[in-house]
């Protein structure tokens, strides 16, 4: 939860929610299905076969053609991992090896988490195209000599639902696939360093605090969140308060869009009734995420044509669903790791107002952040633009020289 000096940091924050783009949406990917993506089947293993520790591999596959990383062994992993209750459950992710021979120890590996597409198993990235990291981002650190691999999250293209911005499952996805990409190609190595943009850059940070407790077998070097995710409480509180405004949608953006994720994420952690604070035609609307990724919900027909006022209902009761959001803001996170926050100054989507506030209340709180900005660059920008700090920066952590 927030402290007292947090809510004073974070004013500032929310006021970028009056820009009148997408602004404090956590992300704006879209998303294409693959032709000749893997069969549905490969993501539902036999129950039996579920159980194990978790990072250890149910089964894999290799992937070629439109989804293959250039310069790499590719294979797509069915790996265990746990959800919230504590039970296991199967998750699918990518992995990425060099061509070539390992250096001593193997392949130095990034555990890299994707950018928000959905919560339907048609959004997993693996299944689809528009995904963040995208092939050609893989490929550029598959030349730098990086192993990447890339996690579906939990119940995203596998059994269960989407813990979206949980950052415990989320941390638990990254953590795992690392552990796991040893079990699939021994040339690569133990040592890791987690990285992630936006939902990602979110889960990211979580591995820097959870990590290392979560897979002691495999060594977390640091963190490397690029326009993480934050603040969402507030974000929330202003569209609710824009429900009384006289302008109705004055102060949302589009943060609307992200309603139908938000609740069906925080579902997989407790009790949230939609009913106690949504309309009823967003309750009617609410199933749609079910089976649509962001760039369908987006539809003027659907959630991209609501207002705050057509969302929230004016005395609703947010509570619930309010508990999740602040209980998984990464801004009160006491880090285990190194952490690189690196964020654009253009971006509309996680606006740099929002990074500044959670990097300043992380700092508030001891923790040695490096927080690097870039001007002109917006939320999807980010990812090219920062490429030479952050090699630069993970090569430090490795200990490989250029």
């Amino acid at each position: 939860m927030q402290t007292g000096i947090a809510r004073v940091i974070t004013a500032a924050a929310v006021a970028c929610l009056a820009w009148p783009a997408a602004a404090c949406a956590p992300d704006t990917a879209s998303a294409a299905e693959v032709v000749g993506a893997p069969r549905s089947d490969f993501y539902s293993p036999p129950a039996e076969s579920i159980p194990g520790p978790h990072g250890s591999v149910i089964r894999t596959q290799p992937v070629t053609g439109s989804q293959a990383v250039p310069g790499a062994r590719n294979f797509l992993v069915l790996y265990r991992s746990v959800d919230a209750q504590g039970r296991p459950v199967a998750v699918s992710g990518t992995l990425a090896v060099p061509e070539g021979t390992p250096p001593a120890g193997g392949w130095p590996l990034l555990s890299w988490a994707p950018g928000t597409n959905g919560v339907a198993d048609a959004c997993a990235p693996s299944r689809t195209e528009g995904s963040s990291p995208g092939r050609d981002d893989q490929a550029r650190w598959v030349a730098k000599g990086y192993a990447v691999a890339r996690t579906d999250y939990l119940g995203l293209g596998t059994p269960g639902n989407h813990g979206y911005l949980i950052g415990e499952t989320e941390q638990r996805a990254m953590s795992d696939i690392a552990t796991a990409a040893r079990e699939v190609d021994r040339t690569v190595g133990t040592r890791w360093v987690a990285m992630g943009h936006s939902q990602g850059g979110h889960a990211a940070l979580f591995a820097a605090s959870a990590a290392g407790g979560w897979a002691p077998g495999a060594e977390l070097l640091g963190a490397v969140a690029l326009a993480p995710a934050s603040h969402l409480g507030e974000q929330i509180r202003m569209a609710k308060w824009a429900v009384s405004n006289p302008l109705g949608k004055l102060g949302t953006g589009d943060v609307s869009l992200y309603v139908p994720l938000l609740v069906r994420g925080a579902q997989t952690v407790t009790d949230v009734d939609p009913g106690r604070f949504l309309t009823g035609r967003a309750v009617s609307m609410l199933p749609l995420a079910d089976s649509e990724c962001t760039a369908g919900l987006r539809d003027r027909s659907k959630w991209g044509g609501l207002s705050a006022k057509d969302v929230f209902t004016k005395d609703g009761d947010l509570s619930g669903l309010l508990r999740v959001l602040d209980d998984n803001d990464p801004s009160a996170l006491r880090f285990a790791a190194p952490v690189l926050v690196l964020q654009g100054r253009s971006d509309m989507t996680v606006p740099l107002k929002s990074t500044d506030a959670m990097v300043a209340e992380q700092q508030l709180n001891g923790q040695s952040v490096d927080y690097r900005k870039y001007d002109d660059v917006d939320h999807s920008g980010i990812v090219a633009a920062s490429f030479a700090d952050a090699l630069g920066w993970v090569d430090t952590r490795f200990g490989i020289t250029r």
